[in-house]
């Protein structure tokens, strides 16, 4: 199942209509929606606030039309301030939106971070894995408008982790979507590393201060529950530090690859070997490092044919200073960094990014590219001058001749600071 529902944050898109067909407008507040999400900063500067939460549009009862789950987060222990849950909002059909998050039994107090929808028992209806800082949560539908916690029967309990993206995938096809899970790095509020920029106060740590975590494969059994196959699958890796993965058949083999984009630590590329095993070749296939062969802060992730070749080319956000990557794959199976020469790398250098996706946003046959950004620390003005803590997004328009145009920015357009994750 490709997954192509999911939206990773949500900001206004300051676009000019003249020359561009359309423009964007923030109706937010008009649809009704009421969501401010709670990283549970109170001064001690955790890591997991500097990671913005996800959110998923899907059709939880079925309607015909897409509803809005936003992942939240929640105040640190000992720090409780208010209370702060998931929250679902039903589409009422005349473009206005309705909390339904208590009456959906979402209403569920975690420190999420992001979101994968799908129909994992095949029963008809989308149900929902939520990765959190400690317990991720498994949410089954029951067609009913209602949704039950199954983490434990499922067998996903008992992991207490950092996790940040998952992905729906049937990796071996036998007609069951499995789950691959991201993990960021080994933290605990307890394990918490003093980290300063100016040797007095403490800053937000950057994950070079900090373990990293290997990611999670889960096959589905076909009755409910998943077996825990990340050693034997060959995804095993305790130096990632993942934040964000997308399918695709890079191969073109027919069966479902895995990239994942590692922040400080190279970007790996999982080969389907078609039996129940995976091969790692992002070096091999040139999406480890950047062009100098330097490992980036790898954040969001998406693939899409984006010039009618077959087959899928791969944007990865980055740090301010690094730009984005844009890896369109070329002879071999080998990848080539297209973002200077595509219009992309130059547009993002001093863009710090979280999401991304690619989407045809004017409808001409061609997919164009959405990045979320914002900065990590609030004080980044103060620090490294260009770069300030909200930044514009950007809206890459594909002109269909291997360049992209960034119309997200214009005169008087607002500036957000945007994070999160699939």
């Amino acid at each position: 199942m490709r997954r192509r529902e999911f939206v990773l944050a949500a900001a206004a898109l300051p676009v000019r209509a003249a020359g561009l067909g359309f423009s964007m407008a923030d109706v937010t507040e008009r649809a009704g929606i009421r969501f401010e999400h709670n990283s549970g900063a109170f001064g001690a500067k955790y890591l997991p606030e500097t990671l913005g939460p996800g959110c998923a549009f899907l059709d939880y009862d079925g309607d015909g039309w897409l509803d809005i789950l936003l992942v939240n987060g929640m105040d640190w222990p000992g720090h409780r301030r208010r209370r702060s849950t998931l929250q679902l909002y039903r589409n009422n059909r005349n473009g206005t939106f309705t909390d339904v998050t208590q009456q959906a039994g979402l209403a569920v107090e975690m420190y999420g971070l992001g979101v994968a929808v799908a129909d994992y028992n095949n029963d008809g209806f989308p149900d929902v894995l939520v990765t959190a800082v400690g317990q991720n949560r498994l949410f089954q539908n029951t067609g009913k408008g209602h949704f039950i916690d199954v983490t434990e029967k499922a067998g996903l309990g008992g992991r207490s982790g950092f996790s940040t993206s998952a992905l729906w995938s049937d990796f071996d096809r036998d007609g069951l979507l499995d789950l691959f899970v991201c993990n960021y790095v080994k933290w605990a509020p307890e394990h918490d590393v003093f980290c300063s920029v100016d040797g007095k106060r403490k800053s937000y740590c950057t994950p070079e201060a900090y373990r990293g975590a290997t990611c999670w494969l889960f096959h589905n059994r076909g009755n409910g529950t998943f077996e825990d196959v990340t050693a034997r699958s060959g995804v095993f890796d305790t130096s990632s530090k993942s934040l964000g993965v997308a399918m695709l058949d890079y191969d073109r083999d027919g069966w479902p690859d895995l990239l994942v984009a590692n922040d400080t630590q190279p970007n790996k590329l999982y080969r389907n070997r078609r039996d129940g095993a995976f091969e790692e070749v992002a070096v091999r296939a040139g999406v480890a490092f950047s062009e100098d062969g330097k490992a980036r802060a790898g954040m969001g992730i998406d693939a899409a044919d984006i010039d009618g070749s077959g087959s899928e080319s791969v944007a990865i956000t980055n740090f301010d200073g690094e730009m984005m990557a844009l890896y369109r794959p070329g002879p071999g199976g080998v990848y080539k960094d297209i973002a200077l020469a595509s219009g992309i790398g130059r547009a993002s250098q001093n863009s710090l990014g979280f999401g991304c996706l690619f989407c045809d946003v004017d409808l001409d046959g061609n997919v164009d590219l959405f990045a979320a950004n914002g900065h990590i620390d609030e004080t980044a003005r103060n620090v490294r001058g260009m770069t300030g803590y909200a930044q514009a997004p950007h809206l890459f328009l594909n002109n269909g001749r291997g360049g992209f145009r960034d119309v997200a920015r214009s005169e008087g357009g607002s500036r957000g600071c945007v994070r999160g994750f699939r």
